[in-house]
């Protein structure tokens, strides 16, 4: 994957060329057909991703099996990276609902990513905590809406 692919990642737009570079260098590139498993509720967190293009359903298994979709991830999201920064079991399942193509960082590449101390780092880490916000802020607003309240 080269820097100009990265480039038309929304959550990636701010990064400089360098930065871009240096991303594509590290990660790799994915596919996945609909209805493939990319993260398993339950499991170690091995990887965190970037989705680069297509529809990510989030979804959550009860206790009987039964699933219940949590939200749908667009282009541009980051995911997989609460279990790697608390060293937890995935709490979701992640699986493509189209054709979907995502960049893959290892638990390591992450880790050094997040924990360095360059622009790089810094840029990489708040791009994480903006999608962490996002996640946040629509649980909220979900909770809002199911127990009848308006949100803020």
């Amino acid at each position: 994957m080269s820097f100009s692919d990265l480039r038309e990642v929304p959550s990636l737009a701010e990064f400089p060329d360098h930065d871009l570079e240096v991303l594509a260098g590290i990660g790799r590139v994915l596919s996945f057909v609909p209805g493939s498993v990319i993260i398993e509720q339950g499991e170690k967190p091995r990887a965190a991703y970037i989705l680069l293009g297509g529809e990510v359903d989030v979804v959550r298994r009860q206790t009987g099996g039964s699933r219940t979709r949590l939200g749908v991830l667009q282009p541009g999201a980051v995911f997989g990276a609460v279990a790697l920064l608390d060293g937890g079991a995935r709490a979701a399942s992640c699986l493509a609902s189209s054709a979907v193509r995502v960049m893959e960082f290892s638990g390591d590449d992450f880790q050094r990513l997040t924990s360095a101390a360059t622009p790089l780092g810094a840029r990489f880490l708040m791009a994480v905590c903006r999608q962490l916000v996002r996640d946040l802020r629509a649980t909220n607003a979900r909770m809002a809406e199911l127990a009848g309240l308006s949100t803020l």
